[in-house]
């Protein structure tokens, strides 16, 4: 008979976290009667992962009848990579010596410490950095009961300790349309911000001009933000981009600007993923102009750099953010909660008192929680889909 209840409570609401800090929580364990039990133990673990297949063209010759001929196949591979930064079993109940759990309810405490060099929390297209927290209730000759938990892992990126954050942007280009003699007077576009890095939340102030001087109406223009992402596997790597942000203008004649037009960054894992060896992430801004049909966009880009700690001239654009009271998140039979508990400084607010505290914000993209290894009578606490939570200011 399964227990009545089993999950994982964390001491600290959000399940966010930051590299070299202590994690605490429970493990509860609720019986209707006495049990048998060979161990409760907690795994924690931190790793990447990178999976992806492509099909090739294989070019094979074929003899037949003393003739040969080339006939072409297609190859799906695989490509793969992994890399672990922890894991860590913690044996918080090895069994009393008749192995009997008795009738009620029953708390395990645990805690361990996060190593301080580990990249932060990401779900990509084709792969992810991903922590987790999983309980088991080991059982004689039955399969055990198992309850897993993410959390997130926010890796510091200070703009303040990158000369480049400062720096003002400003990047132009040109088109004509038609060819040889046929060619149409240029279309020339510009765009300018102040800077080149801004934190989750924060407001690009986005300026842009358009001449067009081809005498064809331009179907319109639009801005975009764009994550690259590189996936290093075994012997390949492979790219993706996805749009995070995007404004569109429509159609114009002669001249269109786009005056102080406010961008927010939503909340995105910070540039370059440090520490993790096997996924790269990138960002940048497009600007492009459409000329409608039969024509290539012209398309103007230049990178941005995100961070989790912004610029000092920044803090004053930061309201104090109202505390809200802790939340608790429950469903019934094996499954997890966060309980209300106490918040461990972040060590952003020990080194800038001054800097409002951020919110932690879910992003935008997820995964699912479920992996290969993963016994079928694992619980995924509040459900299986998961989407990591970034610092957020503004």
């Amino acid at each position: 008979m399964v227990l009545a209840k089993f999950y994982v409570t964390l001491d600290k609401d959000n399940c966010v976290f930051f590299p070299g800090q202590e994690i605490t929580g429970s493990v509860h364990v609720w019986n209707d009667k006495p049990k048998n039990v060979n161990g409760i133990y907690v795994d924690c673990r931190g790793s990447a992962q990178v999976s992806f297949t492509r099909t090739e063209q294989q070019m094979n010759t074929i003899y037949r009848n003393g003739r040969s001929h080339n006939e072409v196949k297609n190859i799906t591979t695989h490509y793969q990579s992994n890399e672990s930064y922890f894991r860590h079993r913690i044996t918080i109940n090895a069994g009393g010596s008749d192995r009997t759990l008795g009738k009620g309810k029953h708390q395990f405490p645990f805690s361990l410490i996060l190593p301080h060099q580990i990249p932060s929390s990401f779900e990509g297209v084709h792969g992810n950095v991903r922590y987790t927290i999983r309980a088991v209730y080991e059982r004689r000759r039955k399969w055990n009961h198992e309850c897993k938990i993410p959390i997130t892992v926010n890796s510091v990126m200070d703009l303040n300790q990158i000369p480049e954050s400062s720096v003002p942007v400003q990047a132009s280009g040109y088109k004509t349309l038609g060819i040889l003699c046929c060619k149409s007077n240029p279309i020339t576009a510009k765009f300018w911000m102040d800077r080149c890095g801004y934190v989750p939340g924060e407001s690009i102030i986005f300026n842009a001009e358009v001449e067009n001087l081809s005498r064809k109406a331009m179907r319109g223009t639009k801005v975009q933000i764009i994550e690259k992402t590189s996936y290093h596997a075994t012997r390949a790597t492979e790219f993706h981009e996805r749009v995070i942000n995007e404004s569109i203008r429509g159609k114009f004649k002669d001249f269109q600007a786009w005056e102080n037009y406010a961008i927010i960054v939503p909340p995105i894992v910070s540039s370059n993923l440090q520490f993790c060896n096997i996924i790269d992430v990138s960002y940048s801004i497009m600007f492009a102009v459409d000329p409608g049909a039969f024509s290539f966009n012209l398309k103007i880009f230049h990178n941005l750099l995100i961070g989790n700690v912004p610029l000092r001239s920044s803090f004053a654009n930061f309201q104090q953010r109202i505390a809200h009271p802790n939340s608790q998140t429950r469903t019934e039979n094996s499954t997890s909660i966060t309980n209300p508990g106490r918040e461990i400084a972040s060590p952003i607010s020990n080194d800038y008192p001054d800097l409002p505290p951020p919110s932690y914000e879910e992003c935008m993209f997820g995964g699912n929680l479920r992996e290969t290894d993963d016994s079928e009578h694992v619980v995924y606490g509040v459900g299986d889909s998961y989407k990591p939570r970034y610092l957020t200011y503004g």
